[in-house]
């Protein structure tokens, strides 16, 4: 997920206005990319570039703006904003704490070897 979409869509999610950008925050924290999916789904179908190109940000575009009208009361749409991005973040750090540790790796720093510079 780019950084800056991060900052942005949980920033307008955050500030509860709009579930639509929460939805994206909390599934590129989960690790699923929307945009990159539908951007694959369209250059598999053939459309030119400027079309997977624009395509998402239009649709993205368009379900934030209706939001209003399928949802019309704000609290439970900040209701709904906060706890997708709140449970989307709890999710990923309880998946963080119990995923088990990759066999291999080992966990404490490696023993610097006298007279060598790691280079």
């Amino acid at each position: 997920m780019n950084p800056v979409s991060a900052i942005s869509w949980f920033w307008r999610g955050w500030r509860g206005r709009s579930v639509t950008f929460a939805a994206l925050f909390a599934l590129g924290v989960m690790g699923v990319s929307v945009l990159g999916t539908f951007r694959h789904v369209l250059s598999r179908l053939g459309a030119p570039w400027y079309v997977w190109l624009l395509a998402p940000v239009l649709v993205v575009t368009i379900l934030a703006r209706k939001e209003a009208e399928w949802m019309p009361d704000a609290e439970r749409r900040r209701r709904w904003s906060w706890g997708l991005i709140g449970g989307s973040i709890v999710i990923a750090l309880l998946a963080m704490k119990f995923a088990p540790e990759k066999p291999g790796v080992d966990t404490e720093p490696a023993a610097r070897v006298p007279g060598r510079s790691g280079r």
